[in-house]
C-alpha cells in the first residue's frame, strides 16, 4: 500500500466503551517513518533508537478523518500531535487514518495491537508500569536513564510479583490496561516488553510524546484523569489497581478510591525499597483509611496475595 510521506501515525489503540462508543486515539508524527523495531541484544542500537525519538516531531494541530468501512470521523491533533475522540463509529476491518487534505493513508507504526474490544468482562485491572510491571528506577533520574538506554527490552527485569498476579486472575478473563507517566515516545520498547515477557496484551495510555529526552511537560493530573476516564466511560463491575510506592500511584489510587469506593475491589502497591520512608508510611495511612481492600506487597507476602487473589475471584463469580 502507498502511504503519504507527510506524516505517520504512533501509538494507536481503538477502546470499545460503553453505550456503544469507542475511544479513538494515536499521535501524528512529521513525516514518513518506518516501524521502530528495537533490536534484540543490541544496547547501542537501543540506546540510538530511544533517543532518536526524542529528536522527532509531531504533526500537531492537524485535521485528520478516520474512515471506518462507509463512516467517517473528523478530529484534530493538539499541540502535541495527539487526537482523541470518542465516536459511535465502530471500527470495521477496512479503516484507514488520512489527513484531511491527502487521500493518501497514514503508515501505523505499530506490530501491537489497535482494537481492545472485550465488552464482556466482570473486571477491569489497572496497573502503572514503570516499577510495578518492569524495573525502571524511577526515584534515581540517572539510573533510570541508564537503564532505559543500555537495556534492550528482552533484558529489562519483569516484576515477577506482578508477573505472576497478572496470571493469577486470568481465568475469569479481566482486561488490562497500563495507564503510565512513561511518554509516547517509549510506546515501542514498553509494548515489545510486554509481548516479550508474555505478559496480558492490554491498552496503553502514555503521557504525551517528548521532543526533548530532559525536558517537556507532562501533565499534573495526566494519571488520575485518564484512569477516571476509564472508569466513567468504559464502567466494568469490579476494577483492581496496581501501582507501586516509588512515585505518587498511592496518593492517586487513594483520591480514586474516594471517588469509586464501590467499584474498586482491591488496590496492590509493591514495596520497592527494602524499608518504607516516613512519606510511603503516610501515604499508605491514608489510602486504607478509604476503606477500600488494599495490599501493601512485598516479596515475602507474594504466596499469602496470591492466596487472597483466589478468595476475591469467588466474589466475582
Amino acid at each position: 500500500m502507498v502511504y503519504t510521506k507527510k506524516a505517520s501515525l504512533w501509538e494507536f489503540s481503538i477502546l470499545d466503551l460503553t453505550h456503544n462508543s469507542y475511544w479513538y486515539r494515536g499521535v501524528l508524527l512529521k513525516g514518513d517513518h518506518n516501524h521502530l523495531r528495537l533490536k534484540k541484544h543490541s544496547a547501542f542500537s537501543n540506546a540510538i533508537t530511544i533517543l532518536r525519538s526524542y529528536f522527532f516531531k509531531v504533526y500537531a494541530h492537524q485535521d485528520i478523518v478516520i474512515t471506518s468501512g462507509t463512516q467517517t470521523i473528523k478530529t484534530r491533533t493538539d499541540a502535541y500531535g495527539r487526537f482523541e475522540i470518542v465516536s459511535d463509529v465502530k471500527p470495521q476491518a477496512e479503516l484507514t487514518i488520512t489527513l484531511s487534505n491527502t487521500k493518501l493513508p497514514l503508515k501505523i507504526l505499530q506490530d501491537y495491537p489497535v482494537n481492545f474490544q472485550e465488552p464482556q468482562r466482570t473486571l477491569d485491572i489497572i496497573s502503572d508500569i514503570d516499577d510495578t510491571v518492569l524495573v525502571s528506577n524511577t526515584s534515581n533520574i540517572f539510573k533510570r536513564i541508564k537503564t532505559l538506554l543500555l537495556l534492550v527490552p528482552e533484558k529489562r527485569t519483569v516484576i515477577g510479583f506482578t508477573q505472576n498476579m497478572f496470571k493469577a486472575w486470568h481465568d475469569v478473563n479481566p482486561r488490562y490496561f497500563y495507564v503510565s507517566k512513561s511518554e509516547s515516545n517509549l510506546f515501542t520498547l514498553l509494548t515489545t516488553f510486554i509481548t516479550y515477557n508474555t505478559l496480558p496484551i492490554g491498552m496503553l495510555v502514555l503521557t504525551p510524546y517528548l521532543n526533548q529526552l530532559l525536558k517537556g511537560h507532562k501533565p499534573k493530573d495526566f494519571k488520575l484523569e485518564a484512569i477516571q476516564f476509564l472508569i466513567t466511560h468504559s464502567r466494568g463491575e469490579n476494577y483492581v489497581l496496581v501501582g507501586d510506592d516509588s512515585q505518587k500511584d498511592m496518593v492517586i489510587y487513594t483520591k480514586l478510591a474516594k471517588m469509586y469506593p464501590n467499584l474498586i475491589l482491591k488496590i496492590y502497591i509493591r514495596q520497592t525499597g527494602k524499608i518504607r520512608s516516613i512519606i510511603q508510611q503516610t501515604m499508605w495511612n491514608e489510602l486504607i483509611a478509604t476503606g477500600v481492600s488494599a495490599s501493601y506487597v512485598v516479596p515475602d507476602e507474594a504466596s499469602s496475595i496470591l492466596k487472597d487473589i483466589e478468595h476475591l475471584k469467588q466474589h466475582l463469580k
